[in-house]
């Protein structure tokens, strides 16, 4: 029995023991296959993506790496330790960052003042490459030598690869820019030139308006190069004001420009108030008003504005009772005078609704002022429309009055006759229309209302000339679809022409001969055809 049992627990250990080395093996095979199953070294060019599946040998495997795995900087050669998990296994590979790509870039121009230095990535519009780069000289240039020169460039990436590129470089014996002060006049051509033997503007200085803010191109030659720079025209000086203070009354609209007594800037000012005074406040208030030039440059000013209550109304004088003839315009507001204690925005009206100046009869005009209050006053006058009487002595006594005027002792009758001539044609408009019914009623538009047709100047030209002395006569062209009217005038040498009523063509029709006129006439679709039965003989 005892035999037995040793022999069965001895059985069984071996059966352990074996089972152990079995599941060993298994362990070292699948390990084994496992450990074949990634690569544990792999490379990538800087820049460029990688992830967990380039260590895969399998591409229907998958993997991700731990977060325990080092951060890379794809920017950055050289290895880096990742953990890359496979199913429940975790393995350790190595990444490694190459360059082997050398660097490229973008040649530029670079502009300078004489004896000014800058670095030589500044040559560069612009760098293409994975990693960082470092830009030098392989020959510094002459920063004291004026004009153009390349400049060699050597182009180092943190790979060690390298890459030369040319650049230009532009020495100016100008300055690049110069700020002028608005208003302070034309600069000097040695506020540009930094070195230089001769030199010289090409553009027309002279002719820039230096009083506004502008940016101006400026073309300067030294030494034989010629040269473009920048001329800033800029205003950076505050407007200069002075403000007086008001005293008024409420209701009445203010603008920030009632405060202001004068302003001195070179350039444009803008004025607006800080804030709107309140013009109901009875009392004395501050008001801020700002001033703003072109160049933006801004100052703020206080001033005092005091303000009452305004209760008294307006004033109305000189509104007296009128008299027009039938047909006339009637000025309503000629001689009226109105008052108030706050003239500002007085407003006056004229209600005229009620005169008709086409008919005779008394008509009431009333005139109303109103201040910005309210306060306001009316009076009423009467306008009393007469008919029109043509009466040769008033006409007369027009007529005399107006040569009092032109007439001067000592003329002769040409000189005379020319003085009248040129009234009539300078002082009576041309309408196409008249009552040709009556020459003195003629005359007495032609002298009063200064308008008129060929009659009208025709009739007014006789009155003139008849009170004048001077012998005249009437003469009217041959009816037919047009009629025309003017004078004959004898100065003591016989008949002559005296047409005063304008033309297209402009003539001067005085003291014209019978010849002259009939060719003009010819000529003018027979403008003057006169029965010359009719009259006598001209000249």
């Amino acid at each position: 029995m005892f035999e037995r049992t040793i022999r069965i627990i001895t059985t069984k250990r071996v059966i352990i023991i074996l089972s152990l080395v079995i599941i060993l093996a298994a362990a070292i095979t699948i390990g084994f296959c496992e450990y074949d199953s990634v690569y544990h070294m792999g490379t990538v060019e800087a820049g460029m993506p990688f992830c967990a599946k380039d260590f895969l040998k399998d591409e229907n495997d998958s993997g991700y790496f731990t977060i325990d795995s080092d951060i890379v900087d794809k920017s950055v050669p050289g290895e880096y330790a990742m953990r890359l998990r496979k199913g429940w296994f975790v393995h350790d590979v190595k990444l490694r960052v190459a360059d082997t790509i050398p660097p490229s870039g973008t040649p530029g121009t670079v502009s300078l003042e004489i004896n000014k230095r800058c670095d030589a990535a500044e040559f560069l519009e612009s760098i293409d490459d994975a990693t960082d780069v470092a830009v030098s000289y392989i020959e510094e240039p002459d920063f004291s030598k004026g004009g153009r020169q390349e400049v060699n460039l050597l182009l180092t990436d943190a790979g060690g690869n390298t890459a030369e590129i040319t650049s230009e470089l532009f020495i100016s014996q100008v300055v690049e820019e110069l700020y002028v002060e608005a208003g302070s006049g034309m600069p000097k051509l040695s506020d540009f030139v930094i070195e230089g033997e001769s030199a010289e503007f090409k553009t027309r200085m002279n002719l820039i308006n230096y009083d506004k803010p502008a940016e101006r191109s400026v073309e300067i030659s030294v030494d034989g190069l010629t040269y473009k720079t920048q001329m800033h025209i800029v205003d950076t000086t505050p407007p200069t004001v002075r403000l007086h203070n008001i005293s008024s009354y409420t209701t009445v609209p203010r603008e920030p420009e009632d405060f202001v007594v004068s302003i001195d800037d070179v350039t444009e000012v803008k004025v607006s108030f800080v804030k709107e005074p309140d013009l109901s406040y009875v009392g004395e208030q501050e008001v801020q008003i700002r001033f703003v030039d072109e160049g933006e440059n801004e100052v703020v000013e206080t001033a005092r504005l005091t303000l009452q209550e305004d209760t008294e109304a307006p004033v109305i004088t000189r509104a007296e009772d009128l008299n027009v003839i039938i047909g006339n315009t009637v000025s309503y507001k000629k001689n009226i005078v109105v008052e108030d204690n706050c003239p500002e925005g007085l407003e006056l009206k004229v209600d005229s609704s009620a005169v008709n100046l086409t008919q005779a009869g008394e008509y009431p005009v009333i005139y109303t002022a109103t201040d910005y209050a309210g306060n306001s006053t009316s009076v009423t006058v009467t306008v009393t429309v007469r008919p029109r009487v043509y009466d040769p002595n008033v006409v007369n006594a027009m007529a005399d009055a107006v040569l009092a005027n032109i007439l001067t002792e000592g003329m002769t009758p040409v000189e005379k006759a020319r003085a009248i001539f040129n009234y009539v044609t300078r002082h009576i408009s041309y309408i196409s229309d008249s009552d040709k019914s009556n020459p003195i009623r003629a005359a007495y538009e032609g002298l009063n209302d200064k308008k008129g047709d060929c009659y009208v100047y025709a009739s007014t030209a006789k009155v003139l000339l008849t009170r004048a002395g001077i012998t005249n006569m009437d003469i009217a062209k041959i009816p037919a679809k047009t009629l025309h009217y003017w004078n004959l005038v004898d100065l003591g040498e016989g008949w002559f022409h005296f047409d005063t009523t304008p033309r297209t063509d402009h003539p001067t029709i005085f003291m014209w001969t019978d010849a002259q006129m009939m060719d003009y006439s010819v000529r003018h679709n027979n403008s003057h055809n006169y029965d010359h039965d009719s009259y006598p003989a001209v000249n």
